[in-house]
């Protein structure tokens, strides 16, 4: 079931899901000089805006933060050694000179930008998330609001969905997503799942509201995913998302919430 998606035409045929896939290097070609690791984590941890959660594995996405100022101060090196799951969703902020995402907007998120737009895609939101794992980490069972381009930038993670999200998480199970209420269930088998092994710099497009997993290998690794909101193929939303933006119209109240994030 592992695929490899190498150009356009295809992507616009699978990128609707069910399943999530690997793109080709050549299909994609962005590049970005980003610091060393440590460099990224020290700057990301000081900013009053991180997100800092335990990163232990369990059954579902662990919505408990960690003490972000015990964090901060904890030696680089120690920090490196244990677990955790070090976040941030405004991005934009770091797209400056002296930041370790100086020139992103311009290298990397525009590029990408232009080529959905020449291959007939449109969108609400396009914009960056940077997720770093302390070795042996997770982030655990969980569904994402937005189609996912994820990008292995260091160390390796495993990137686990499945052959059948449907059978695991149907139009009532999506639809009443609430992050941290969704748990892996008992009796899932390995043949269940579709997982990859990223390594850096390669990239895997994860379909919106499908039931998925991530762990980090015996070292910290940093993924940067671009999250696509409102992403329509010559109009069109996908069935998931259209699903989600009719209950949003109909009944906000218990809809899953609606993102409006910006790069800028």
């Amino acid at each position: 079931m592992h695929s490899t998606v190498n150009d356009w035409c295809s992507f616009s045929k699978r990128w609707l899901g069910p399943r999530n896939f690997r793109l080709a290097d050549e299909m994609v070609g962005l590049s970005f000089a980003f610091p060393p690791i440590e460099q990224v984590i020290d700057e990301l941890r000081h900013d009053d805006e991180a997100s800092v959660k335990s990163g232990l594995k369990g059954a579902t996405l662990d919505m408990a933060a960690r003490s972000a100022e015990e964090f901060r101060k904890i030696p680089m090196e120690k920090g490196m050694d244990q677990p955790f799951a070090l976040a941030h969703f405004n991005l934009g902020r770091f797209d400056a000179p002296g930041r370790f995402l100086y020139g992103f907007g311009e290298t990397v998120l525009r590029p990408w930008e232009d080529m959905l737009h020449v291959a007939g895609f449109t969108w609400d939101r396009c914009y960056p998330i940077v997720f770093i794992s302390g070795k042996g980490s997770a982030t655990n069972y969980h569904m994402d609001l937005s189609h996912v381009l994820a990008w292995q930038i260091y160390g390796t993670k495993r990137f686990c969905g499945l052959v059948d999200p449907d059978r695991w998480a149907d139009k009532a199970a999506r639809l009443a997503y609430k992050p941290g209420a969704l748990f892996k269930p008992v009796d899932l088998r390995e043949e269940d799942s579709l997982c990859y092994d990223m390594r850096p710099g390669e990239m895997l497009w994860n379909v919106l509201l499908t039931p998925h997993w991530v762990e980090a290998g015996d070292e910290p690794a940093m993924s940067l995913n671009i999250s696509h909101g409102g992403l329509r193929y010559k109009g069109a939303l996908s069935l998931n998302e259209a699903e989600l933006l009719a209950l949003q119209t109909s009944d906000p109240d218990t809809a899953p919430g609606l993102l409006d994030r910006r790069y800028r």
